[in-house]
């Protein structure tokens, strides 16, 4: 049982990322320090986990010397703003202060709006996470998952800020691209973010990734951090925008597709895929490095997505999305490993990428 402790240091702000397989056994005592005298902890949970692990979160606050209320969310609640207003009811009703402590237990949109009430109310009070799936363990300290707003579903977002993440990978530490895709797919674009020697180690990490090698797991997940802290910290508008790479072909694919059978880090993987192909032409980004990448993607599980999606459904789709967040058809594309920029695309680069991206995938 190897437990490690990371301060990751945003310049104003700072989050403890505490992280090792067995590190829930040192729950109560990590808790017990989120705040400078324990009294009220409001947790909310994510209705999925199994019992015994949300019993042992609570055990855990109340040893800690923590009054407990929760509330329990599923993911589509978890994930809409309109759950916001009746979070704050029961935060008043509780009496939580600027000196208590919010605690989100559970997947990404768990601890996303955790994280959102948490910097919200009274002006922001104490943040705990305890993701339970990789990509909240990866999300949690840097991204948080848009709340949807009708029919907007990503429009509200702040930058989290956490004071303690408590990763236990006991929880995700077989090798499981169904389970932990996302975070896998995450870990892969953190690196090729990174640096040129990161993204070269990222293979044989991948192979112990694959083999279940703790060690591995473990370097990988501290890679994947320390390249988004350094993303969020950046002195660039524009590399601060690292993790939209991917993101809006893959929105734009759920939308033409409409299947929610179709996991989304499949999704996802597509997205740095077909963009990956775009930074070719447009940041010469080196084609040796694009087949490198869907090599990674490969070794972890991610095997391509075949679909049959009309040109013009696509190019409209991913217009759209881009447009609702910009007013500019702006890219995060990768230049080379190290650097992930905001590129402006041409129609007719986009467009023929696009018709070459469908064909390719057409069964």
């Amino acid at each position: 049982m190897t437990i490690r402790r990371k301060l990751l240091n945003f310049g104003t702000r700072s989050t403890d990322l505490r992280f090792g397989c067995g590190a829930f056994s040192e729950l109560s005592k990590m808790l017990a320090g989120a705040v400078g005298r324990p009294c009220r902890a409001f947790m909310v949970a994510d209705a999925d986990l199994p019992e015994d692990l949300v019993l042992n979160v609570r055990r855990s606050l109340i040893d800690a010397g923590y009054r407990v209320d929760e509330v329990a969310l599923d993911g589509e609640a978890a994930s809409s703003f309109a759950t916001v207003g009746g979070l704050f009811v029961r935060l008043a009703s509780f009496g939580l202060t600027a000196e208590d402590l919010v605690v989100g237990v559970g997947s990404a949109p768990v601890c996303s709006i955790s994280a959102y009430i948490a910097r919200s109310w009274c002006g922001g009070c104490a943040c705990a996470l305890v993701p339970t799936t990789l990509d909240a363990m990866i999300m949690a300290p840097t991204q948080m998952v848009p709340l949807s707003v009708g029919a907007h579903d990503a429009g509200v977002s702040l930058a989290p800020e956490v004071g303690l993440v408590i990763c236990d990978l006991d929880l995700v530490r077989a090798f499981d691209s169904q389970r932990n895709g996302l975070g896998y797919a995450l870990m892969c674009a953190a690196s090729l973010a990174e640096s040129r020697k990161c993204w070269e180690s990222f293979e044989s990490t991948v192979e112990g990734m694959v083999a279940g090698s703790e060690v591995s797991l473990m370097e990988a997940f501290t890679s994947a951090h320390t390249s988004r802290m350094n993303t969020v910290k950046s002195a660039s508008p524009s590399a601060r925008r690292a993790f939209m790479y991917g993101d809006t072909t893959a929105r734009a694919l759920a939308v033409c597709l409409n299947d929610s059978s179709i996991p989304g880090y499949r999704l996802y993987a597509e997205g740095m895929r077909f963009e990956a192909r775009l930074a070719v032409d447009v940041c010469e980004f080196p084609v040796d490095e694009m087949f490198a990448l869907d090599d990674r993607l490969e070794d972890l599980g991610i095997e391509e997505l075949e679909f049959s999606i009309e040109p013009e459904a696509f190019i409209d789709a991913v217009r759209a999305e881009r447009f609702r967040r910009s007013n500019r058809f702006q890219f995060a594309l990768p230049k080379h490993p190290g650097i992930i920029r905001l590129a402006s695309v041409d129609d007719e680069v986009f467009e023929r990428h696009a018709r070459a991206f469908l064909a390719s995938r057409h069964p």
